[in-house]
C-alpha cells in the first residue's frame, strides 16, 4: 500500500524535472508566511531579503549557500551565508529585493524557475539589530545552477539532511573575541549565525528535525 503523505510532487517535463514529498510540502507551506505580510511588518525599520533556494537532490531537498568573499567593512565578511541584500528603493517590493539579490550574488533568474512559496519571520541579525531581514523560500520548478557573483567566493548546495547530523558548537573570532555559538558544518566549511538559524528553524518546517 501507498502512503498518501509521501506522494510526489512534480514540476516540469523530461529530464531534470523536480519531484518533492508532497508531506514535506505541505509542511513546509503551513509554516511560512504570505508574502504580503513581509511588506506591512517592515515600513518602519530599514529591511532587507535574504533568498532560501530548494531544490529537489539525490538525497531529497537541498539548499542554496554561499561563502561571502572578504572584504573589509563587511559584517558577514568570509562567512557562509544565503544570497540577499538591503532593499533599495527602486524595490517595489522586498520579494523584489530577494529575487535581484538572488541574480547578482548566485546568477540565478528565480523568474519562471522556482515558486516563492512564502516568507518566514522576519528577524535581526544579532550584528546588525536595527535591521529586519525577511527570509524567503522559493522551490526550484526546473534545472537550476548557480554560479558566484562578486559578493561570493563560492556557491553550494547542501542537502538538509546532511546538516542535522553536523549540529554542534564551534568557537568563533568576531569583533566581540571568541564566542562558543551553535553551529552546522558542510564539507569542512562552518555555518552559524543568522545563517544558523534560519536552518534550523527550516528543518523543523520540513519535518527533519523536532
Amino acid at each position: 500500500m501507498v502512503d498518501p503523505s509521501m506522494n510526489l510532487i512534480i514540476f516540469g517535463d523530461g529530464i531534470g524535472r523536480v519531484r518533492v514529498s508532497e508531506a514535506s510540502l505541505e509542511r513546509l507551506r503551513k509554516f511560512l508566511l504570505p508574502l504580503e505580510l513581509a511588506e506591512a511588518e517592515l515600513k518602519a525599520k530599514p529591511a532587507a531579503a535574504v533568498m532560501i533556494i530548494l531544490r529537489d537532490g539525490p538525497r531529497g531537498l537541498e539548499v542554496l549557500l554561499g561563502e561571502r568573499t572578504k572584504r573589509e567593512g563587511d559584517p558577514w565578511s568570509g562567512q557562509i551565508g544565503l544570497p540577499g541584500g538591503r532593499h533599495r528603493d527602486e524595490d517595489p517590493t522586498m520579494l523584489a529585493t530577494a529575487i535581484r539579490e538572488t541574480k547578482e550574488e548566485v546568477g540565478i533568474d528565480l523568474e519562471g524557475r522556482a515558486e516563492v512559496l512564502g516568507h518566514m519571520p522576519p528577524r535581526a541579525p544579532g550584528n546588525k539589530p536595527e535591521i529586519l531581514v525577511v527570509p524567503y523560500v522559493g522551490l526550484a520548478t526546473a534545472p537550476i545552477e548557480a554560479t558566484a557573483g562578486p559578493e561570493m567566493a563560492s556557491v553550494f548546495w547542501v542537502p538538509l539532511a546532511d546538516l542535522l547530523v553536523t549540529q554542534g558548537r564551534a568557537t568563533v573570532s568576531t569583533i566581540l573575541g571568541d564566542l562558543n555559538v551553535p553551529s552546522f558544518t558542510f564539507e569542512g566549511r562552518l555555518i552559524w549565525g543568522f545563517t544558523y538559524r534560519i536552518l534550523e528553524e527550516l528543518l523543523v518546517f520540513v519535518g527533519l528535525s523536532a
